[in-house]
């Protein structure tokens, strides 16, 4: 072995607690977005009803936070910037019990040692106000000074003292919009404070005393509006929700609107903003999301904020309630004003309960329906709330193929053809119907999947291997997946087996063991995904052909939806009047 490649020893050493001190000092203020953050989450804490916040440079040359609060004392103030200096917490079970945004003690102090600090501070008991002065952690002087009460906190030159740090900074407009989105990050919440943002020395935006609506939609004028928003409210044990959402037609590309708060902190957790998507999903087509903001009261002691050094992060020990009553709000929400109503002529239409049921496998096949595996309706279970029977149609093989439409004449519309290989015509009223064949029939197997819950073993078990790292998910994935009928059984060590499944997953059993060694989640995101993909797979492809016997027996069970869409959120038809299509054609100018 080459003596290049033996570290040299070094001996142990105590840092210098200048030193130190700029280490823990970069885990708090990594950027001028950071100091945008612990400024204002003080001048909150400390009662503010205005505040200001003042950006220049990108934050880099100065940053700014003025508010009306409480204020300091002279004792304060020769304190606040030491280590561990605070007002919030003094004993390890305040910890339990935190109710304000910063507690640590270590934000002015991380500050004063990479800025060149000033802070003008009156407590209104007192007739003047007194200046402290911190540069590169070092005091330079604290003397009284005229103000009126409240705080007034100034940082310029940041990471002066750290220039490796101030190297990997971005340009100025890039901080800039980072610093900007921590202001409204911390706006948000606090719609009874009036805040200001100045870029420059330059009023850019207000945002006065509202409610939780008007200050979202203040907050983001051009992608927001208050008529789009929606107030949902609920409680559970220890906690409280208010929920800001749009209707699905105000949905987004990106997640930039989709943000959860905890006592007045936004941070992230994984499951509680999968509960908001997961609750979208049916109205949302994938790489779709929705405008939601969740705002989460919790009792203290049902959370610990403490383990992150932005306090980005949260342990919430009651996660799941609080994940169910999220969906079930959200739920309730997008069925009542989620869904884009069908504008159907006359009454709502119910389908007969006349024995005209959905086909079954062995039904003959008077049209040439194509019932090959992942083609045909094949269930004899149908989905929730299904008006057919049943029992299978009886045998009309003895009919010519080209049969008329009076086998089924209570039906309010009328069935034309298929258009392109894709789509079902419809004719109902003065409406025509394009209805997406594939998607209609991927919603029908999707809810006979949800539907059949009762397994059956399988002849002979499906055996399967099982990595070390997949050995987690698939564990957990067995537990959730047995409540959908699907039994999994670990052989050994890195060998499991599918035992048993409902007869409505018949021909799937592949497609579920790859899914449960790659897929991890909540039971309704595992359900949703793995019925999603069966589905799918199982629909009728484009082009597929169609007979008139299979098409109003989908139609007849699509038109009943309350939420007409597909298992990716894509509607399941669009409609033309027919005033639209005398006006193509200039019968009507």
């Amino acid at each position: 072995m080459s003596t290049e490649s033996i570290p040299r020893r070094a001996p142990v050493r105590v840092l210098r607690e200048s030193v130190a001190r700029k280490i823990a000092a970069g885990e708090v203020i990594d950027r001028p977005a950071s100091v945008v953050r612990e400024l204002l989450d003080n001048a909150i804490d400390a009662g503010g009803r205005e505040i200001s916040l003042y950006i220049k440079g990108g934050g880099i040359d100065a940053i700014r936070v003025v508010d009306n609060g409480i204020g300091m004392s002279e004792e304060d103030l020769r304190l606040c910037w030491l280590p561990h200096a605070t007002s919030k917490i003094e004993t390890e079970e305040d910890l339990h019990r935190i109710t304000s945004l910063g507690f640590r003690g270590e934000a002015l102090s991380a500050l004063a040692f990479v800025s060149r600090l000033e802070i003008l501070s009156r407590i209104e008991e007192e007739n003047e106000g007194h200046r402290l002065v911190v540069h590169g952690g070092q005091l330079i002087s604290l003397e009284p000074q005229g103000g009126r009460p409240g705080t007034i906190v100034t940082a310029e030159d940041l990471f002066y003292a750290l220039p490796a740090r101030r190297r990997f900074l971005k340009r100025p407009s890039t901080e800039t919009n980072l610093c900007k989105g921590m202001f409204l990050e911390k706006a948000l919440p606090f719609p009874d404070r009036a805040f200001k943002l100045f870029l420059e020395d330059k009023l850019t935006l207000f945002l006065p005393v509202s409610d939780l609506r008007e200050r979202i939609a203040s907050a983001y004028p051009e992608e927001t509006h208050q008529n789009f928003l929606h107030e949902i409210s609920g409680t559970g044990t220890g906690f409280s929700l208010r929920i800001i959402a749009a209707t699905p037609d105000q949905y987004r590309k990106d997640r930039k609107h989709l943000q959860l708060f905890v006592n007045n902190r936004r941070i992230w957790d994984f499951s509680l903003l999968q509960a908001v998507e997961y609750a979208y999903s049916a109205y949302l087509p994938g790489g779709l999301y929705p405008v939601c903001y969740v705002f989460l009261e919790l009792s203290p002691e049902l959370v610990d904020f403490n383990i992150h050094p932005a306090k980005k992060e949260a342990r919430i020990r009651n996660t799941e309630e609080i994940r169910k009553k999220i969906s079930e709000l959200l739920t309730s929400f997008l069925l009542n004003k989620g869904q884009k109503h069908r504008r159907m002529p006359g009454k709502e239409y119910t389908a007969s309960t006349e024995k005209n049921s959905l086909w079954v496998e062995e039904v003959s096949n008077p049209g040439g329906f194509p019932f090959r595996e992942g083609y045909g309706l094949t269930s004899s279970r149908l989905p929730p709330g299904s008006p057919f029977p049943l029992e299978a149609l009886p045998d009309r093989s003895s009919e010519p193929p080209a049969f008329k439409r009076s086998f089924l004449p209570q039906d309010p519309f009328v069935y034309k053809g298929q258009v392109f290989g894709l789509f079902l015509l419809v004719e109902w009223g003065d409406r025509l119907y394009l209805v997406d064949q594939h998607a209609a029939h991927e919603r029908f197997l999707y809810d006979s999947l949800a539907a059949d819950r009762v397994s059956q073993p399988l002849l002979v078990p499906l055996e399967f291997p099982v990595e070390p790292e997949q050995e987690g998910t698939v564990t957990e994935n067995a537990r959730d997946l047995a409540d959908m009928g699907i039994r999994l059984e670990k052989k050994e060590s890195g060998a499991w087996a599918l035992t048993g499944v409902p007869p409505v997953y018949k021909g799937a059993e592949e497609e579920i063991v790859e899914f449960i060694t790659t897929h991890a989640g909540t039971k309704e995101v595992l359900q949703q995904n793995l019925f999603s993909r069966i589905a799918c797979r199982k629909a009728i492809k484009d082009g597929g052909s169609l007979d008139p016997l299979s098409a109003y027996e989908i139609l007849r069970y699509i038109f009943t939806l309350e939420n007409p869409r597909c298992p990716h959120g894509r509607p399941l038809w669009v409609e033309i009047t027919r005033e639209e299509l005398f006006r193509q054609v200039k019968r009507i100018v």
